[in-house]
């Protein structure tokens, strides 16, 4: 039918009028909100409390410290969340919602926010409705209207009064339609309820959930610890009050209270990585299981092939009727449509838009992944015809045809799809009831040809390398899919092969002891689908699998990582977890690799952090039970806070790819412990020796020479130096630091450590700080001492990976 639409012109006086089709959503947290929101711990109520009680007893420059000390932790907290909300909002804006309209008679893809009042917008299976509307024409509209009603029973929608409107953010379950935009933006119902349909969600995902846990009973172990520390104290005579100022300070800067912050942080630079190689992850629960995934389900269609359609073989019995056919039954909402289009318009013997706007469609059965074929019944010069096209064998079975003419058509297929082609057959009909599947007059085949993506090959075999199998599940024929297959490197037996038929009456069990051998399942249906990933599953696999049309939704959503192409319909889009923006298979091997890099990142984070944590009490423990004086000032432990737990916290979420990070299996995150039984070992070891060496010099230096502050100052640089030494045997926890690939990439480390250094030496030779926090200065020969523990702390760290490696390779 012949739809003209607004005029350009027309166009930009309305949006001009009108404004853009938005609707003003909350808005994220804003920085301030943000930066009062740090000030929520219960940690700074207590530095708050003790700065107070310090006041009050005159202890200005412990309470001026503790005041810095509050702001410094306020803002690293700040600019380490107001980054990890940034980069979730830049992401979510890269997400750009499109829609067809018709304008000045010809389609266009616009973005959604463009529309203006009187635009005709396309409608088909898996759209969301992009704005109020009226349902001007319409076949088959079938509506999800549960967003705004919370009815998950869809409603048919029609031309007819009373059942035409049509509302912004609802979903096309199937048919088609032409709406005319009739509200937008605010003026919505969507817009009025002021529900947001943003894509990109924020929520905390397993790991930071069990950190958040494993944080607060560490929190309870370390206030036990300092409370033991007190009573020691106030046992040996010490001052009630300092006893309490120490033993808060010390579980103060014990607890690691940024470390879910810097979990956040590690999985929002990630995000960022993916999208600079082409992938959108919506969530970051979706980061975590990328980087455990052990089997893709690819397409084949647009990720292993470059989904550039030709039409390069055609074979037509009728070629009038079949270009007719290839017209009229044409929606130009898919590559394949809009290929077939192009042919028809290149061949020069119709104008197909003339055509397509002289006809009337009466009838409609849209394409259907399930069914694989689509059909219209259009009104042309007085006659009605019937059309239909899609996989070959299928629309052979509605016709009338001979055995042998039938035959001869099927060798044809075969041969096709031996060149890796796509086919589809076409036919129709004019007399007899034109919706009966029966008594079709076949009318040809078409061939398209889809070129195999130059990455493809190697992508997959980067994928297998890595332990990730890789499964073809596609609804083509079989012989074209296996053309593919082998020309992807696929050696193919008939025991690698599934078709969908036998797919559909095989039963779990058996799938499930067969399933392994599968490489290739052809002519699979959107709900077998669920099949595949529900056996596998099973068999305790992390399933990625791709789709891109709205009956695969369910199967998205059933995998652990949905995944969908930028073409993709809005319903798939909103299953799915991971949007490939340039529709590569080569994407989501990279979103795999950034996830474990992500997840290696956080355990090396995790693992540096707690071991931080616990030498300083394991110095002032051993003190207190040897009945030394504190080898530790509080406002020195303040300090080491500042050097310690800053940006030395977060230099290993920068941290580049190991090189043999994607020749390993893949963990499951689920039960992969972040904090295995090496890293316990490790952070006990280095936690100990810290403290045990630190208090031995303090001691020998200090206590027997006489001299608590030189004995202090020398406890203080160690403990403050021994972690920014053995950071750099963190950057890979399986091989010794002279192996380690790429020693100098991270410039965050360097920056990292020398802010600490800069601190540290600050604090032991600048005269105002030597009178503050009582320190003096330290000759040559104590810093040999102290480098010579930070090194054999690092030793150990090796001796540790060394074990562990030799333990791993018996098993």
């Amino acid at each position: 039918m012949l739809h003209k639409g607004l005029s350009e012109k027309r166009v930009l006086e309305l949006r001009e009028k009108f404004g853009e089709n938005v609707i003003p959503f909350k808005e994220e947290a804003t920085w301030l909100s943000i930066l009062f929101s740090q000030l929520k711990s219960p940690l700074i109520y207590i530095l708050i409390i003790v700065g107070l009680i310090s006041l009050i007893l005159k202890e200005y420059f412990d309470a001026g410290l503790i005041g810095f000390v509050i702001i410094i932790n306020v803002l690293m907290g700040f600019f380490q969340e107001y980054n990890a909300k940034k980069t979730l909002t830049a992401l979510r804006k890269i997400l750009k919602p499109k829609t067809i309209v018709i304008r000045a008679g010809q389609r266009k893809e616009i973005e959604v926010k463009e529309l203006v009042l009187g635009d005709l917008v396309v409608l088909g299976s898996g759209d969301r409705i992009p704005a109020d509307g009226k349902l001007i024409e319409g076949m088959s509209l079938l509506i999800n209207e549960a967003i705004l009603t919370g009815e998950e029973e869809a409603v048919t929608r029609t031309e007819k009064e009373g059942s035409s409107l049509l509302f912004m953010g609802t979903t096309v379950i199937s048919g088609r339609g032409v709406m005319e935009v009739i509200k937008t933006g605010k003026e919505t119902e969507m817009g009025k309820i002021g529900k947001s349909l943003t894509e990109v969600k924020e929520e905390k995902t397993p790991l930071q959930i069990k950190l958040e846990i494993f944080s607060k009973n560490l929190a309870v172990i370390v206030l036990f610890v300092c409370l033991v520390i007190f009573i020691l104290g106030v046992f040996h005579k010490e001052n009630p009050f300092e006893m309490f100022k120490m033993a808060v300070i010390l579980s103060i800067a014990a607890i690691p209270e940024g470390l879910p912050i810097a979990i956040t942080m590690i999985l929002a630079l990630g995000m960022r990585r993916i999208l600079k190689r082409n992938g959108l992850v919506k969530t970051l629960l979706s980061i975590e299981t990328l980087g455990s995934t052990s089997v893709i389900c690819t397409d084949k269609t647009g990720t292993l092939t470059e989904g550039k359609m030709k039409v390069v073989k055609t074979d037509f019995l009728d070629r009038k009727k079949t270009l007719l056919a290839l017209i009229l039954n044409n929606e130009q909402r898919s590559s394949v449509e809009v290929a077939i289009w192009e042919y028809v318009k290149n061949e020069k013997e119709l104008d197909p838009q003339e055509v397509f706007d002289r006809s009337k469609r009466i009838y409609e059965e849209p394409f259907d992944s399930e069914k694989k074929y689509s059909m219209t019944i259009n009104e042309a010069e007085g006659r009605e015809n019937a059309f239909l096209m899609g996989a070959p064998e299928i629309i052979l079975s509605f016709c009338q045809i001979l055995n042998e003419e039938k035959n001869k058509i099927l060798e044809e297929i075969e041969k096709w799809a031996d060149e890796g082609l796509r086919i589809l057959g076409v036919a129709f009909k004019e007399k007899g009831d034109l919706k009966e599947k029966k008594e079709f007059f076949w009318l040809g085949l078409i061939g398209i040809a889809d070129p195999i993506r130059k990455e493809a090959k190697e992508a997959i075999l980067t994928a297998r390398r890595a332990g990730i199998k890789v499964k073809i599940v596609t609804g083509d024929y079989r012989k074209t899919a296996e053309r593919v297959a082998k020309n992807l490197g696929f050696k193919l037996e008939p025991k690698n092969i599934l078709e969908g038929p036998e797919l559909e009456v095989i039963s779990e069990d058996e799938l499930k002891k067969r399933i392994d051998d599968i490489i290739l399942f052809t002519r699979v249906t959107p709900h077998q689908k669920q099949k595949i990933v529900k056996v596998l599953q099973e068999k305790e696999e992390v399933v990625a699998m791709t789709g891109d049309g709205v009956n695969d939704a369910p199967a998205l959503k059933k995998a652990n990582i949905g995944v969908v192409v930028g073409t993709a319909s809005d319903v798939a889009k909103e299953a799915a977890d991971l949007i490939l923006l340039d529709n590569n298979f080569k994407t989501i091997v990279a979103a795999c690799e950034e996830g474990r890099l992500i997840f290696s990142n956080i355990k090396k984070t995790v693992g540096y952090v707690l071991s931080n944590s616990f030498a300083e009490i394991a110095l002032i423990f051993g003190a207190v039970l040897l009945n030394l004086p504190f080898p530790l000032t509080v406002v020195q432990i303040l300090w080491i806070h500042l050097i310690c737990d800053g940006p030395p916290d977060l230099m290993l979420a920068f941290e580049p790819k190991e090189k043999l990070l994607m020749a390993k299996t893949p963990k499951n995150i689920k039960k992969e412990e972040i904090l295995s039984s090496f890293t316990k070992f490790l952070i006990l070891a280095v936690s100990l020796a810290a403290g045990i060496l630190s208090l031995f010099l303090f001691w020998r230096l200090g206590i027997r020479e006489g001299n608590l502050n030189l004995g202090r100052t020398i406890a203080f640089a160690t403990i403050a130096s021994v972690s920014l030494v053995y950071i750099f045997a963190y950057k890979n926890l399986k091989k010794p630091i002279i192996e380690t690939e790429s020693f100098f990439q991270n410039k965050f480390m360097f920056f990292g450590v020398a802010y600490g250094f800069l601190l540290l030496f600050l604090a032991i030779y600048l005269p105002f700080f030597n009178k503050v926090l009582g320190t003096i200065p330290l000759r040559p020969f104590h810093w040999l001492l102290i480098f010579a523990v930070a090194l054999f702390i690092t030793l150990i760290v090796e001796l540790v990976k060394i074990f562990s490696n030799l333990t791993t390779k018996k098993k």
